[in-house]
């Protein structure tokens, strides 16, 4: 957990945002994925190069220790396809076998990016590394900053000087932060780290004391107002 003022949303834009922004940085890391449809909308040469960039972005690195299909199998379809795309012959043969050797060139591709995505745990930089680009998750991704979490509820936690808040998900929304002030000092907020989960729990708290607890979603066009607070007392 750590301090912050208070930040209310301003319809910022995540390209908007400074890459050291943390807020900006989790959102980012939380939206990526491998894209897997440049395959078919690929040039010919474009997927060659493509998957040329891939195999020496991977061979070695430490966080995908084991590809699935191996670096081989897709080695292997890369030269049978460049084999074909370089045939000379331009006759319907030629492309037929052009087109049967790039079909299991993008299985290939499409396969381990499958598990990139796996492997990667939505880290952006990771995902990166491994050669692939990255794309938007598809879905529901708002083009606004999302709405305020509404219901939200807080209860005693199972151990001392714990609280627990639960909030609806919001439409838009790819991140939660929650925040929390004692009723003596309702100014002084300690904030959470950001989560995918539309739960929390707070830790550390002073029994017999009262707490206001509010939430807000973060979307990749900003952050939503802060909830109506629920007060709740830590035991």
């Amino acid at each position: 957990m750590s301090n912050e003022v208070d930040n209310k949303s301003n319809g910022t834009s995540e390209s908007s945002l400074p890459a050291s922004n943390p807020l900006a940085n989790a959102i980012r890391s939380a939206l990526a994925k491998p894209a897997i449809s440049f395959a078919s909308q690929s040039s010919d040469q474009g997927l060659i190069v493509a998957g040329g960039r891939i195999l020496a972005s991977m061979t070695g690195n430490p966080a995908y220790p084991v590809p699935m299909p191996s670096l081989a199998v897709l080695s292997a379809a890369r030269d049978g396809f460049i084999a074909a795309v370089n045939a000379n012959d331009r006759g319907r043969l030629a492309i037929a076998a052009r087109d049967k050797a790039r079909a299991p060139y993008e299985a290939a591709l499409r396969y381990l990016s499958m598990y990139v995505a796996q492997h990667c745990n939505g880290d952006l930089v990771t995902l990166l590394s491994s050669g692939y680009p990255a794309q938007r998750q598809p879905g529901a991704i708002a083009l606004i900053a999302p709405s305020t979490p509404g219901h939200l509820r807080v209860r005693q936690g199972p151990f001392s000087g714990q609280l627990v808040g639960r909030c609806e998900r919001t439409e838009g929304a790819v991140l939660y932060q929650w925040r929390f002030a004692t009723v003596a000092a309702p100014t002084a907020y300690t904030v959470t780290d950001t989560s995918s989960r539309a739960r929390v729990t707070l830790e550390g708290l002073v029994p017999g004391t009262q707490y206001m607890v509010q939430v807000r979603a973060c979307g990749n066009r900003g952050s939503s107002d802060w909830s109506d607070a629920v007060l709740a007392y830590a035991v």
